[in-house]
């Protein structure tokens, strides 16, 4: 797979499923050595192998971005297995079932603030002396669009995605 991002090491969050999976994909079809993060085994190592198969270079690393231990790890064995981070896309999120802002539960509110928002904000905290120390860098952090406009019975939601926003600016 030889292709723009030919040599470089992309790390993306929530590589296991949807969105997450379907970077992954492109950019190892760039050509970039990939690191899929992600908190489900199975996905996770379902989407390395997908493309190790097709050629391309992939580890699997589970993680919980929430955790601010497991996202160094994270980061720590990306650059010990390939020498280097050249990309973060934190894209890694969860959404709780509609419901109006009374009645969300707290630990619904704290789950999807902990993933969405504390997760990027913890992958940036790992991930940005990485890249310092090597010169160079990008990062990526996923919102949404109801990030920007809201959505009915999203609180939580629409926040964790605003807050990210307001974190990468």
């Amino acid at each position: 797979m030889a292709g723009r991002l030919e040599n470089r090491v992309v790390l993306v969050t929530g590589a296991g499923s949807g969105i997450g999976k379907a970077s992954a994909l492109a950019f190892a079809e760039e050509g970039a050595k990939v690191v899929v993060g992600d908190l489900a085994l199975e996905a996770g190592e379902q989407t390395a192998d997908t493309i190790r198969e097709a050629g391309g270079a992939a580890t699997f690393i589970r993680a919980d971005v929430s955790k601010a231990g497991e996202v160094e790890e994270m980061v720590n064995k990306t650059v010990a297995i390939y020498g280097r981070l050249d990309c973060a896309y934190n894209n890694a999120g969860v959404a709780v079932s509609p419901q109006l802002t009374p009645d969300t539960a707290e630990e619904d509110w704290d789950r999807v603030m902990n993933v969405n928002l504390k997760g990027v904000w913890l992958c940036m905290k790992f991930e940005i002396p990485a890249m310092l120390k090597q010169g160079k860098g990008a990062i990526v952090n996923a919102s949404s669009m109801v990030g920007l406009i809201g959505l009915p019975k999203r609180s939580a939601y629409a926040a964790s995605k605003h807050g990210i926003i307001g974190l990468t600016k």
